[in-house]
């Protein structure tokens, strides 16, 4: 009887060892699928939207990588030229890549901050950290101020760092608030008491919750007096007598504007008024979300511009003036030079290097012409 052929003990072994090494390989992925997980989510895009580190890889690999490796191979013989390629390759793009990754959101939430500010409505997600405690102006404030920074250089710092940051972080940090965001803060509320909890985190956020309630009171109020105009125009053709009613709601809303945000707190506040303004808040559409999508537009419209202005006009311009420095300055000094050996050859060289008291000792050899 023929015994069946086994195996070499060599390749048992082998072989043993490969399957060892594929199930420690196979548990090590089943350990850290919830990492490997997240990292395949860091790349998921958002609706039409690429992550931004999806974005960052498809700029850096479809966009420099292939440009500087083409330069590489185009001219081997001639290493200056490549460099010089790679360069003005490496100065543009990756200038290029940073302004479209970073600029456009950080260019966009200081002036949401800045806007903020002014109009007194939060533009942004949150406001940046307060560099300075006093709130002293004038003299007496640069003075303050100064002592901050004397006393507490280091704190001062890091506060700065972390505004810095906070701008140009492409994904969180500061970040101006988009459209539905606007609906989202401003609208939607059906009770006083919702509104004066909006008008407390408008304070929370920076902004001026005065000056938006006066400008609330005057949009109710403008109208209110639209509504008595149009009862008088109707009531003047003859179809129905002019009420006192509109006229005692608008003197309300009007003695409400003049005592300010405080008026909300009263307990006998007039029912008719309370309805307007709660009607005011419960449009998705109102004035102040209006207006603050009108400035949001405008800010980014801007923002847009002064990226798209350096990106066209700015960086070909540095460029430009980076290679003139580089090589028109050479070729001036080569050129300078030559024409300096051929002077010296000319008479007119000669004639011009000579003193006039010279001239005379040598009046005999020289003339203008020979």
């Amino acid at each position: 009887m023929i015994k069946p052929i086994s195996p070499h003990k060599v390749f048992q072994s082998a072989s043993n060892l490969i399957n060892q090494g594929y199930n420690k390989l196979g548990s090590k992925i089943a350990a850290n699928n919830g990492g490997f997980d997240k990292f395949i989510k860091k790349f998921e895009p958002t609706g039409a939207n690429n992550s931004f580190l999806g974005l960052v890889t498809l700029m850096v690999g479809m966009v420099i990588a292939p440009r500087v490796l083409t330069a590489a191979r185009r001219n081997p013989d001639n290493r200056e030229a490549t460099m010089d390629e790679i360069k003005e390759i490496l100065f543009r793009d990756i200038q290029t890549v940073l302004i479209i990754l970073f600029s456009l959101k950080a260019i966009d939430s200081v002036a949401g901050r800045i806007s903020s500010k002014i109009k007194g409505l939060p533009m942004t997600t949150k406001p940046y950290k307060k560099l300075f405690e006093t709130s002293e102006k004038g003299i007496n404030g640069l003075k303050e101020k100064g002592k901050e920074i004397l006393f507490h250089p280091l704190k001062k710092l890091k506060i700065i760092g972390k505004n810095v940051l906070d701008t140009l972080h492409p994904t969180g940090g500061v970040r101006k608030y988009r459209n539905d965001e606007f609906v989202q803060k401003y609208s939607g509320f059906s009770s006083i008491e919702e509104i004066k909890k909006m008008f407390e985190e408008i304070k929370n956020n920076g902004g001026n919750p005065d000056k938006i309630f006066n400008d609330v009171m005057k949009s109710i109020i403008k109208k209110q007096e639209q509504v008595i105009k149009t009862q008088n125009e109707v009531a003047h053709a003859g179809f129905s007598a002019v009420t006192k009613k509109p006229q005692e709601i608008l003197d309300s809303l009007k003695n409400i504007k003049e005592r300010g945000l405080s008026s909300l707190n009263d307990t006998d506040l007039n029912k008719n008024v309370r309805e307007l303004i709660q009607d005011f808040f419960k449009e998705p559409d109102n004035e102040l979300v209006r207006g603050g999508k009108r400035l949001g537009a405008v800010l980014r419209t801007g923002a847009l511009a002064i990226e798209t202005g350096y990106l066209g006009f700015g960086l070909p311009a540095l460029n430009q003036r980076r290679l003139e420095k580089k090589y028109l300055s050479r070729d001036n000094k080569i050129k300078i030079k030559e024409k300096y050996i051929s002077n010296q050859n000319s008479p007119s060289f000669i004639r011009n290097s000579i003193k006039k008291s010279e001239a005379k000792l040598y009046q005999n050899f020289m003339s203008k012409k020979r």
